[in-house]
C-alpha cells in the first residue's frame, strides 16, 4: 500500500469523525506514545476488543521472552489499524489477520496494519513478537509486570488507552519450580521437560494498564472467610513477618465487605489475590486479581509505630477500594487519574477507622493529608488537581501529592457540603451508571449535582481546575474578625471554605466559623464579645481549612503556649502544621521553633502528634542546622532513654539517628549498632540497624568497610541481602568509588530496581557529603527526561527528591537555577517535579 493510499484512508476517517462532531489533528495520530487524537479516533471506531496473550518465560533474566498477542476487534468500516507497541521494530516477528499475512509498518511506537489487510466487522490480528524488558521487572528467579499508566504497549501490542476496555485471556510457559499469578483464575496447568504451562480464565473488561502477571519462586498462603478465598504470595523468610499474613487477609476480607455494603455492588471481579513484592516501586498497585504490595509497607517490624500500622491498613483499604473506583469504573483519560486515587484514599481512610477504635481519625486524616499536600502546593511547581494531558507518554507526570493528598482534603469538603447520605447515593449512581466502563470528573459532578443545591460546577473549578492554595490572614478590631484571602499567583482567585477561628482575650475566648467566599477576598464576622487590644487569633482551630495561614510574629510565643497547654488534639495538630508553614515562610525563627518543639514533644501524649512533632524537629534541623547541635541531640537522647512506651522510644531513636552529627552522638549510635542492644524501651528492627549502619559508614569513614561488611553478614533474607550489597558502594569513603556509583546510575540497566537506585542516589547526596555531591546535580537533572521515558510513574519525582533533599547550600540552588536557565523550553510537567523537590533550596537562601 502506498503512503498516499494510507493518508487518504486516514483522511476519510477524519472526515467521518468531523461529521460526528469530533475534530482530530491527523499528524498527531502518528506521534510516539498515545495522543489524545489517536485515542479519540480509536474509541469512535473500535469495538468489542479482546486479547489472547502468550508469554514463554525462560529461567534466566538475560534470555528473551517469546510472545504472541491475538487482538480481536470489530471495525465499523475498513481502515488502517494503529496498534501501540513501544519496542524496537526487530521485536515484531510477524503480523497476520484471520490467519493471513498482513501488510504492516512498525513506526514511532506503533504497528500500523494496512486497511487492505482488515475488513469491516470482526478481525483477529495476531502479532508474534519478542517482549521488551522495560516493564517486566525481571530478577534471577522472580518477575512481575507493572504497566501503569501507559506501559502495556512496552510489553505487548495493544490499544493502550484506558477507555478501550477489553477482556484478557492469558497462557504462560514458565520453569516448572516457579509459580504464577495473573488477573484471572488458573484453569489448567501442564508440565513437561522442566517447564509448565498455565492457562488463565478470561477476565472481566479491563483497561490495559490493569493487565498483570507475576511469576517466580514464591511462598503462598490461602485464606477463606464467608465463602470467599484469597491467596497471599510473598518471598519473605522471617517467620514473625510471615505470621502477619493472617492479619493482612482479615483486613482484605473486612475491606471488601465494607465496600460492598457502601456501594451496593458485590465484589465485581472473579478473585482477589495479592502478591507482596520485595523492592516494589509503589506502596501498592490495584491489578484485578493480582494486586501488588510493597513488602516493607505490609510486613511490619516488631513494635511498629501507630503511624506504620495505620499506613498499612489504609494502604490495604486503598487498593481494595480501587476494585470499584478505578477498576470497575475507570477514568476515560489519564487527566482524570485523580478520580480513582482520590476515592481510594478518601474511602481508604474511612474503611480503616474501625481497625483503630482508640484513634482520633479526624486528627489522623489531617496529619496524613494536609502536610504532604502543602509540600507540593506551596511550591512554584504546584499543579492543578485535574491537569491537561495531550499524550499518554506524559501520563506518569500526573501523579504526585496534589492528586494523592490534596484531592482527599477537597473531597472531604464536598462530602461535608453534601452530607454523607446524599454523597453516598450519588456515588452509588455513578458506579452503577459506568460499571465496567469509563467516566470523567464532569460525569461525576453532573450526577452529584442532583443531590445538592450547591453550585458544584463553580466550586469544582476553583478547587480542581486551578492550582495553588490561598494565603489566609486575619485581624481583629473590637468585635469584628476580618479574614483575607490572597492568591499567590495573582489571578484574583478566592477559595470557598469554612474555617474556624478562636479569638483569645484575657478573660474570654470567642470561637467562630468564617464562611470564606468564592467571590470576595475579604470576609468579616461579628464576635460575641469585643476583643482586648492585645487579643490574639488562633486560625483553623479544627484543622479542616486548607491554605497558608499566616500568623503575625508577635503571636508566635502565644501560639506555642497554646500548643503546650491545649487539651484539644485537633487544635494541637493544626497548630503544628501552621507553625511549621510559618517557619518555612520565615515568620517563625528556626531557633524559636526548635526550642519550642523540643519542649512541646516531651509532654505530648498523643502518638500521632508525637510522631508529627518528631518529623518537624528533624526537618527543621535539616534545613536550619544549629551551629552547636548537642543541645538538640542531648534532649532527644534523654527523651529516648526515659521513654517507657516502646513506639515513642523508637520514634525518638529514629529522630536522634537522623539528626546525630556530633562526636558524642555518633559514638552513641555506633555503640547501639555494634552491640545490637536497644538503648531504650524500644525494639530495633533489622531495618533500623541497616539504616544506622549506612549513617555510621558515612560519619565514620575509617570504620566504613568493617561496618558494612558486618551488617551484610547479619542479613539473612536473600532479597534484602542483595539490596544492601547494591547500596554499599554508595556510602564508600572513597570519593572515586562514589563517583563511579553515580556514573553507573546514569545507565538505565543499573536502575532496574528503582527503589535501590533512589536509595543509592540519596546516599551519594547525603547531607554530610553535600559539598562534594554538588557536582552530581546538573548531570542528574539532565537524566530526568530519560528517567521519565524508561522509569515508572513516581521515578522522576523520586529521583529529584533523592538528588536534592539533603542539599541546603547556595551552590546547590545555583545548580538548579542554572539548569533551568540553560533549558528555557524544558517540559513543564517535568519542570514542576524538579521545582517541587527543589523548593527548600529557594526558601532557605
Amino acid at each position: 500500500m502506498t503512503v498516499k493510499h494510507f493518508i487518504l484512508s486516514l483522511t476519510a476517517m477524519m472526515m467521518l469523525l468531523a461529521s460526528c462532531g469530533t475534530t482530530t489533528d491527523e499528524t498527531a495520530l502518528y506521534d510516539k506514545g498515545v495522543s489524545l487524537e489517536l485515542a479519540q479516533l480509536r474509541k469512535a471506531q473500535f469495538k468489542d476488543i479482546r486479547y489472547n496473550l502468550f508469554f514463554s518465560i525462560p529461567d534466566s533474566k538475560d534470555k528473551d521472552i517469546s510472545a504472541s498477542s491475538v487482538i480481536t476487534l470489530t471495525l465499523d468500516k475498513v481502515q488502517p489499524v494503529i496498534i501501540d507497541f513501544a519496542a524496537d521494530s526487530s521485536n515484531v516477528i510477524s503480523v497476520s489477520v484471520d490467519g493471513k499475512d498482513a501488510e504492516y509498518e512498525v513506526k514511532d511506537e506503533h504497528i500500523i496494519v494496512a486497511e487492505n489487510s482488515v475488513k469491516a466487522g470482526v478481525n483477529n490480528i495476531k502479532v508474534v513478537f519478542t517482549a521488551d524488558d522495560q516493564s517486566l521487572n525481571r530478577r534471577d528467579d522472580f518477575m512481575y509486570t507493572l504497566l501503569v499508566p501507559d506501559r502495556a504497549r512496552t510489553l505487548f501490542p495493544c490499544f493502550d488507552q484506558p477507555d478501550l476496555k477489553a477482556r484478557f485471556s492469558l497462557k504462560l510457559e514458565i520453569p516448572e519450580e516457579w509459580d504464577a499469578v495473573a488477573n484471572g483464575k488458573a484453569l489448567k496447568t501442564d508440565s513437561t521437560d522442566g517447564r509448565k504451562s498455565i492457562v488463565f480464565a478470561e477476565t472481566e473488561p479491563l483497561s490495559t494498564y490493569l493487565f498483570s502477571f507475576v511469576v517466580g519462586k514464591m511462598f503462598s498462603q490461602e485464606f477463606t472467610k464467608d465463602g470467599r478465598t484469597i491467596v497471599i504470595y510473598h518471598r519473605e523468610t522471617d517467620p514473625k513477618k510471615v505470621a502477619q499474613c493472617s492479619d493482612i487477609a482479615d483486613e482484605v476480607f473486612y475491606d471488601i465487605r465494607w465496600a460492598e455494603d457502601y456501594t451496593g455492588i458485590p465484589y465485581p471481579f472473579a478473585k482477589y489475590d495479592l502478591i507482596i513484592v520485595p523492592g516494589f516501586q509503589f506502596g501498592g498497585m490495584e491489578h484485578v486479581g493480582a494486586t501488588l504490595y510493597n513488602d516493607s509497607r505490609m510486613f511490619l517490624n516488631e513494635n511498629p509505630t501507630l503511624s506504620e500500622q495505620l499506613e498499612r491498613s489504609v494502604l490495604i483499604a486503598h487498593e481494595t477500594t480501587h476494585m470499584w473506583f478505578g477498576d470497575l469504573v475507570t477514568m476515560k483519560w489519564f487527566d482524570d487519574v485523580w478520580t480513582k486515587e482520590v476515592f481510594a484514599n478518601f474511602y481508604g481512610s474511612m474503611i480503616a477507622e474501625p481497625h483503630f477504635p482508640g484513634v482520633n481519625h479526624r486528627l489522623n486524616f489531617m496529619l496524613d493529608y494536609i502536610p504532604s499536600a502543602y509540600s507540593e502546593d506551596r511550591t512554584q511547581g504546584t499543579n492543578t488537581i485535574k491537569q491537561q494531558l495531550d499524550n499518554l507518554n506524559n501520563a506518569g507526570l500526573m501523579y504526585g501529592y496534589i492528586i494523592y493528598k490534596k484531592s482527599p482534603v477537597v473531597m472531604n469538603m464536598l462530602y461535608k457540603m453534601m452530607g454523607g447520605e446524599a454523597f453516598r447515593k450519588g456515588m452509588q449512581e455513578y458506579l452503577k451508571t459506568y460499571s465496567y466502563g469509563n467516566a470523567t470528573w464532569e460525569d461525576l459532578i453532573t450526577i452529584l449535582d442532583k443531590y445538592t443545591e450547591r453550585d458544584l460546577q463553580k466550586w469544582s473549578h476553583v478547587w480542581c481546575h486551578e492550582k495553588g492554595m490561598p494565603e489566609i490572614s486575619a485581624s481583629v478590631n473590637g468585635s469584628t474578625l476580618t479574614v483575607r484571602q490572597k492568591d499567590a499567583w495573582n489571578r484574583g482567585l478566592c477559595w470557598p471554605q469554612d474555617v474556624k477561628y478562636a479569638v483569645v482575650s484575657e478573660n474570654h475566648t470567642d470561637t467562630v466559623t468564617v464562611e470564606l467566599s468564592m467571590d470576595n477576598a475579604e470576609t468579616s464576622v461579628k464576635l460575641p464579645h469585643e476583643a482586648d487590644r492585645d487579643a490574639f487569633i488562633i486560625p483553623n482551630t479544627d484543622g479542616a481549612g486548607y491554605g497558608f495561614f499566616r500568623i503575625s510574629e508577635n503571636e508566635t510565643d502565644r501560639l506555642f503556649d497554646v500548643l503546650l497547654h491545649s487539651n484539644d488534639e485537633l487544635l494541637r495538630g493544626s497548630l503544628l502544621i501552621t507553625l511549621n508553614e510559618n517557619l518555612l515562610n520565615h515568620v517563625v525563627s528556626p531557633d524559636v521553633f526548635m526550642k519550642s518543639m523540643l519542649e512541646y514533644v516531651r509532654g505530648e501524649k498523643n502518638e500521632l502528634l508525637y510522631s508529627s512533632a518528631m518529623g518537624y524537629i528533624n526537618n527543621c534541623n535539616r534545613l536550619f542546622p544549629a551551629e552547636n547541635p548537642t543541645a538538640m541531640e542531648d534532649a532527644l537522647w534523654d527523651m529516648m532513654k526515659s521513654e517507657k512506651q516502646p513506639q515513642r522510644a523508637l520514634q525518638a531513636f529514629r529522630t536522634y539517628r537522623s539528626t546525630a552529627s556530633s562526636e558524642k552522638a555518633v559514638k552513641n549510635l555506633y555503640d547501639v549498632w555494634n552491640t545490637q542492644k536497644s538503648p531504650a524501651a524500644c525494639s530495633l528492627s533489622e531495618g533500623d540497624y541497616i539504616k544506622t549502619s549506612f549513617k555510621l559508614a558515612i560519619l565514620m569513614p575509617e570504620k566504613a568497610e568493617f561496618i558494612t561488611d558486618t551488617q551484610l553478614k547479619r542479613i539473612t533474607n536473600p532479597d534484602r541481602k542483595s539490596e544492601y550489597a547494591f547500596l554499599i558502594p554508595s556510602v564508600s569513603p572513597d570519593k572515586a568509588v562514589r563517583d563511579s556509583v553515580f556514573q553507573s546510575l546514569l545507565d538505565v540497566k543499573n536502575r532496574t530496581i528503582e527503589p535501590w537506585a533512589s536509595s543509592a542516589l540519596s546516599n551519594l547526596n547525603n547531607a554530610y557529603r553535600q559539598n562534594e555531591a554538588v557536582k552530581y546535580i546538573t548531570p542528574a537533572l539532565e537524566e530526568i527526561q530519560e528517567i521519565q521515558s524508561t522509569g515508572d510513574i513516581f521515578f522522576p519525582g523520586t529521583w529529584a527528591w533523592s538528588l536534592l533533599y539533603y542539599h541546603t547550600s547556595p551552590a546547590a540552588a545555583n545548580e538548579v537555577k542554572t539548569f533551568f536557565k540553560n533549558h528555557p523550553d524544558y517540559p513543564e510537567l517535568l519542570k514542576n517535579k524538579i521545582l517541587q523537590r527543589a523548593d527548600h533550596l529557594y526558601r532557605i537562601e
